[in-house]
């Protein structure tokens, strides 16, 4: 089977990173997997490239601008490519997509959700909506929700169900050579022997919503609870990370995105997340790998999956006070959540290659 994998651009991000996985596992399962990335890849926008299997055939529209002239792009080189599966992961590519799905009807077209729909605030988005929605009624692609929450939000938006669920997935990352070296680096951080830890992995942007995160965890410490905080992620150079980082006491820690983040949760004890909406967070799966608690604001994904005071603690709703609770309680009741039951979540549930075989079956189903 010949798949189309289709993304926006390689920035930061877990569509991104999604894709990616999905890419190696297709080609593992012996398919001919193209990647296309809209926007043409550069120093700032070539994530995770390097992690493509060799033999995934990598392709740009080298797309700088907006305008119609990429719909009319997109068509020709989907029908160059003339692949039997179109699976977007994006909704600017999704909108940039609804020429080829029409005049290229051989490929039968997924597209994958992976945030709410309701929380989608590109200009492109909503300027296209009534056509990507009357799109989606007419049957010219099938639609594929990440968890039920999210599955939820598409029937709220498009008025139709999803095609189908399928929980995102992430392969096992090993710690590297430099785990301790890392370890040594959160020893320093620790004001004490019995300091807890908690790791975020996150860009900076509004959806993630940072200054949440930085008021709730001072004001843990002002209550007195021995804790520090680990942010990891891109973009902290923005007028939103400027002020948190301002604002942040010295027990939060800023550190820059790196390809060794299984080094930082080995070494952590929570894993945490202050977002204001989300899909199905891809750091989550990475977090439950390694056993690391969840605690969490009530996003789509963690409401999924997290059962409250058994396999983590959710916030009640997305006041401060209810995610400072969430922590508090966290950190009294650490002891009662099994970390092996996490891990075993993880291995039974979210692996990419069980992800990986769900996307297979219905690609199978689509071109039978």
């Amino acid at each position: 089977m010949k798949v189309l994998e289709i993304i926006y651009n390689f920035y930061s991000g877990g569509n991104v990173h999604f894709t990616v996985d999905m890419c190696n596992h297709l080609i593992a399962l012996g398919h001919d997997v193209t990647i296309l990335s809209i926007a043409k890849p550069n120093e700032e926008t070539s994530y995770y490239m390097d992690e493509l299997d060799s033999s995934c055939k990598i392709v740009s529209l080298n797309e700088g601008r907006q305008g119609w002239k990429t719909f009319f792009a997109m068509a020709r080189i989907v029908k160059k490519i003339n692949p039997d599966i179109l699976h977007i992961n994006s909704i600017p590519a999704t909108t940039k997509s609804l020429l080829a799905m029409r005049l290229n009807r051989k490929a039968k077209c997924v597209v994958t959700s992976h945030n709410q729909c309701q929380n989608e605030d590109k200009k492109l988005y909503r300027k296209h909506l009534p056509l990507i929605k009357a799109a989606y009624r007419l049957g010219w692609y099938k639609y594929v929700a990440i968890s039920q929450e999210n599955a939820n939000s598409i029937r709220e938006v498009y008025g139709k169900n999803p095609t189908s669920i399928i929980y995102n997935g992430r392969d096992f990352m090993p710690t590297t050579d430099k785990f301790d070296e890392v370890r040594r680096l959160i020893d320093s951080f620790k004001k004490t022997d019995d300091t807890l830890v908690f790791t975020i992995m996150a860009r900076c942007n509004k959806q993630k919503n940072i200054p949440r995160l930085v008021r709730c965890f001072n004001e843990v410490r002002r209550r007195g609870q021995d804790v520090t905080l680990l942010i990891m992620g891109a973009d902290y150079d923005n007028e939103i990370g400027r002020a948190a980082k301002a604002e942040a006491m010295d027990h939060i820690h800023f550190l820059d995105s790196c390809s060794n983040v299984a080094d930082y949760l080995a070494n952590s004890d929570f894993f945490t997340l202050s977002s204001d909406f989300e899909g199905m967070p891809l750091s989550l799966i990475e977090a439950l790998s390694y056993g690391c608690i969840p605690v969490s604001t009530p996003v789509s994904g963690v409401v999924d999956i997290i059962q409250d005071g058994v396999t983590g603690f959710v916030s009640d709703d997305f006041t401060d006070e209810a995610y400072i609770d969430a922590i508090e309680r966290a950190i009294q009741n650490k002891d009662k959540v099994d970390r092996y039951e996490l891990v075993k979540l993880y291995k039974e549930h979210f692996t990419m290659e069980r992800c990986a075989k769900g996307y297979e079956e219905l690609f199978n189903s689509l071109v039978s």
